[in-house]
């Protein structure tokens, strides 16, 4: 049998379009998740986003991942890594990933993104095995990265807290805090059906609409990576940002731009000036709010707290760490 979701070329897209297909072989002996195993996105009620930067050891290419694998010390975890390309089943297997670990890593990928439109061709996986101290030999799958073109990254570690075991979203880990109003100013346009002002006609509001004076500095609702920078049609000057935990962000009509693409910008960082560019009648910032692909009331999102704070939360990123440095030996 064999199941295929649709994957995007696409850099940055707020919704990824569909694209090349990844095949993701299953058999008796291929790759399987189980009926029912793929995630859908969790719910949008409630959203977490944490000033803290993920820690990730530097991506190592396929060659030298397999290269390094003849060498490694047979007590360390070993960390693979490889591009999705067109099939992430052969990708997988050219990159040594064990059958075992291969199955585990793709259902603890589709416990946090869909995969069905969720992968693209330049994605990167990155993957950290056990070393099973029984019998010499490799044993769990302990890390399930996936490093996404255009879209927030997922970075899952197994963790243990004495009496369960689960898959923990590093990007979520640790103290919480609110989404910033990217610039002060009273909201001209809300969320959801209205009489567009230009086209006169009635249709969807994607985001709201805060009236400003020209130039007033915009800043980023949260931390993240710019994950474009310039032109979008009607929007004119935009900057997206791709946060954790599968929110992005729009910004709109700047009179210009002060981010560039790929950079990592934090909550409060200046990323551009409120202008009129695109369709607008005046001054002011369209902003838009992403969860999962979809969009959300940009007032509508709450914050929760982290599964794990305190003493335990710097446990998880002292283990991370550890897995992270000693796999990529």
């Amino acid at each position: 049998m064999q199941l295929t979701f649709p994957v995007s070329d696409q850099r940055g897209p707020l919704l990824a379009a569909a694209g090349a297909t990844v095949a993701l072989a299953i058999g008796l002996a291929g790759f399987t998740a189980a009926r029912g195993g793929l995630a859908h996105p969790r719910p949008i009620q409630a959203v977490a986003v944490t000033t803290a930067i993920p820690i990730r050891a530097p991506i190592l290419p396929p060659q030298a991942a397999r290269a390094a694998q003849p060498s490694q010390n047979p007590n360390q975890p070993l960390r693979i890594t490889g591009t999705v390309g067109t099939d992430l089943t052969q990708s997988l297997k050219a990159a040594g990933v064990p059958e075992a670990q291969g199955r585990a890593y793709v259902r603890a990928i589709a416990s946090a993104i869909d995969l069905n439109g969720g992968l693209s061709v330049a994605d990167r996986f990155d993957l950290v095995i056990e070393h099973n101290h029984e019998n010499g030999g490799l044993g769990e799958l302990v890390y399930a990265g996936l490093a996404r073109a255009g879209r927030s990254d997922v970075e899952l570690m197994k963790w243990t807290d004495g009496k369960h075991t689960r898959w923990v979203d590093a990007q979520t880990l640790g103290a919480s805090q609110g989404m910033e109003m990217p610039v002060a100013g009273r909201i001209s346009s809300g969320f959801g059906e209205r009489f567009h002002p230009i086209l006169h006609t009635m249709r969807m509001h994607d985001g709201v609409d805060l009236a400003a004076a020209w130039g007033t500095p915009i800043v980023a609702a949260a931390d993240g990576r710019v994950a474009s920078a310039g032109w979008r049609g009607g929007y004119g000057r935009a900057v997206q940002i791709v946060h954790s935990g599968g929110i992005e962000t729009l910004y709109g009509h700047m009179s210009r731009i002060a981010a560039q693409p790929g950079e990592a910008v934090r909550q409060g960082q200046v990323i551009g000036y409120v202008g009129a560019s695109g369709l607008a009648t005046g001054p002011h910032l369209h902003y838009e709010v992403h969860k999962d692909g979809r969009l959300v009331n940009p007032l509508s999102v709450n914050m929760v707290q982290s599964p794990i704070q305190g003493e335990e939360a710097h446990a998880f990123n002292a283990r991370l760490r550890g897995l992270l440095m000693a796999g990529g030996a």
